[in-house]
């Protein structure tokens, strides 16, 4: 075996100097910090090499000056000390190496390794085998991949989250393949163009057995024995990949992948498809489904998007889902295949309708199933669906949505707004998570319509898209309504005030009202309050009874029309700004356009609407409910 060694490619003259950026595809708000995406395409990466009927298994090992005993790690970074101080090499810190030999190791099994020819330098031939090459596409490639509709990622920019958690922007790969049992070491350090003895140097640095400049992974068995031995790998022969990144980012931290393993991956952990191990000198934390909860202990809230107790009743939840089966799932009947896709009530049967409202109204959990039919271009049509998983949570002060496609949470998408309310929806579906799936983001945080993927490759793909997304919107305001019927005590509680400009006049009588300041309209159990640019609304002091809700509708007046039929979108929408709604007492149910449904949880409740146009009239028509 040649020697190994690190090799970057001299350039020659006239060849287009580019900088790599790939690590920037990372730098996102729904991604906390880099070790918040090192544990998202990591495991993502092991999920989708998962063998059949086992459970994968990710273990994150941080070695520091004081737990690494070996002092190995120096002579595999000779050949690259020179990179590594050269000008213009892209690093924030020129290394040091005598800097204390922290780095960390990341082992995945249960999963088949880098399969493949490791020589293949191409994919533009067919192959005459079925084997994937994983080899390939993980060491030989930027921002191409052949990943399937089934597996999580697309882009092929999944593994540079390894060299952007080195702040030598370096890392070593060890793999043990299912297929053959073989075992194979390459290494890659990814800089800027740089300059050593005039000498200009690609970015892409390779560590390897070489054959003239192609690298050729190490395939030495005493001398990966060695490797392994130096890094504390736990291997053993058993199929897989090592992902060791010398000086690891200081945002990687025991507490901070914890935190990010719970966020991303609770959904597969509780499924029991997925365990996670972090070590840490000697400290060891196991997250499994049995363990999970107690961990919670470890987290650090005041940095999480999440109290302990929201992580709590999500788990709770979580197992609930898994123990469903599929004939526990309500199903409701899907949207025309002819159009596109839009929620509509008329898509749950009146009776399953009836009983999903009451189960709503009891705060009973609720399971749905949605069928959808997807058009990929010049393809057949192809069935699929998703399901949703909805509860009532009163300790909410905020809505709470999670997308989860394939054990994935796709943190970035979110479309409800309704507080006290928690759903999840699992998209696991092959067709569905294929079409989602090429929408996605490089960091697979969002779902987006202008995607390069994903544009022009599906008939109505958007409305799909947008179908799924607002999901959990949809349905709440569909079960939020009230029942269709009669209720002889609306027209009691019903009141509609003009405009909110002179004061203390009501405009539709044109006198005076002997009323408190700043009260425009009054019925036996609301008052209605002038507020600038809107109104508040609160209970009448000397009402014997009170609505279980409101039914709230507003619109600027139109001289000698109905306001209410003449309300256009392009005026307000409630649920967007500049309209803010406060409110103290009351949960809002549902929401659209010019109306809103809200529960009157306390008889002292405040509710206040603002952002009205101040040069328009404001008509308020309040509807007891309940």
């Amino acid at each position: 075996m040649p020697e190994p060694k690190w090799e970057f490619r001299v350039m020659v003259k006239g060849e287009m100097n580019s900088d790599p950026i790939e690590s920037e595809f990372f730098s996102t708000e729904h991604l906390d910090s880099v070790a918040d995406a090192l544990v998202r395409e990591c495991i993502q990466n092991s999920l989708d090499a998962g063998l059949p009927d086992q459970t994968v298994r990710v273990a994150f090992r941080l070695f520091t000056e004081n737990s690494n005993k070996n002092g190995g790690m120096a002579q595999y970074l000779k050949g690259l000390q020179p990179h590594l101080t050269a000008e213009q090499n892209g690093l924030i810190k020129t290394h040091n190496p005598d800097d204390p030999e922290n780095f960390l190791v990341i082992e995945d099994y249960g999963t088949r390794g880098l399969e493949g020819d490791p020589t293949q330098d191409d994919d533009f031939q067919p192959t005459s085998t079925d084997i994937k090459n994983d080899f390939f596409y993980f060491w030989r490639n930027i921002g191409r991949s052949k990943k399937g509709a089934s597996d999580r990622g697309r882009w092929g920019l999944g593994k540079t989250v390894f060299q952007a958690t080195s702040k030598i922007n370096t890392y070593f790969g060890l793999t043990v393949r299912k297929s053959d049992g073989k075992s194979m070491l390459l290494g890659q350090s990814v800089l800027k163009t740089h300059l050593i003895n005039d000498n200009k140097h690609s970015p892409y640095g390779w560590y390897g057995a070489f054959d003239e400049n192609f690298a050729l992974p190490i395939e030495d068995q005493p001398y990966l024995e060695k490797f392994s031995a130096n890094f504390g790998l736990k291997r053993q022969g058993k199929a897989g990949l090592s992902i060791i990144i010398p000086y690891p980012d200081p945002s990687v931290e025991i507490k901070t992948l914890l935190s990010s393993a719970l966020l991303h991956y609770f959904f597969p952990i509780l499924s029991k498809n997925l365990v996670v191990e972090l070590h840490k000198d000697r400290k060891l934390l196991i997250i499994d489904d049995q363990k999970i909860d107690q961990l919670l202990k470890y987290v650090d809230f005041s940095k999480s998007r999440m109290t302990k107790e929201a992580f709590q009743d999500l788990f709770s939840l979580t197992r609930w889902i898994h123990l469903l089966s599929p004939n526990d799932l309500i199903r409701i009947n899907s949207p025309s295949a002819l159009i596109a896709p839009k929620w509509d009530e008329n898509l749950i049967e009146k009776e399953a309708l009836a009983k999903l409202r009451e189960q709503f109204d009891k705060k009973e959990r609720i399971a749905l199933r949605v069928p959808l039919t997807i058009k990929p271009k010049d393809k057949n049509p192809e069935k699929t669906y998703f399901d949703i998983f909805i509860e009532r949570d009163d300790r909410l002060d905020r809505a709470e949505d999670h997308f989860v496609r394939e054990g994935i949470t796709i943190a970035g998408v979110s479309s409800l707004k309704q507080k006290g309310v928690r759903v999840v929806i699992s998209i696991n579906d092959q067709a569905l998570s294929a079409l989602l799936g090429d929408s996605e983001n490089p960091a697979h945080t969002e779902w987006q319509e202008r995607s390069p993927k994903f544009k022009n490759q599906y008939i109505h793909g958007a409305s799909c898209l947008r179908f799924v997304k607002n999901s959990p919107r949809e349905i709440i305001k569909i079960l939020s309504k009230p029942s269709i019927g009669i209720d002889k005590k609306l027209l009691e509680e019903f009141f509609s005030v003009t405009p909110l400009t002179d004061k203390g006049t009501n405009k539709s009588s044109g006198q005076k009202n002997d009323l408190p300041e700043g009260l425009i309209g009054s019925t036996k159990e609301f008052h209605l309050f002038r507020k600038q640019g809107g109104f508040i609304l609160r209970k009448n002091p000397k009402a014997t009874h009170m609505p279980n809700g409101i039914h709230v509708t507003v619109a600027y007046e139109i001289l000698g029309r109905n306001p209410f039929t003449k309300y256009s979108p392009f005026d307000f929408e409630m649920d967007k700004v500049p309209i803010k709604i406060n409110s103290k007492g009351v949960q809002i149910n549902a929401i659209k356009e010019n109306q809103l449904i809200a529960k009157l949880d306390s008889h002292d409740f405040r509710f206040e609407i603002t952002g009205f146009d101040l040069n328009r009239d404001l008509r308020v028509k309040v509807i007891g409910v309940g």
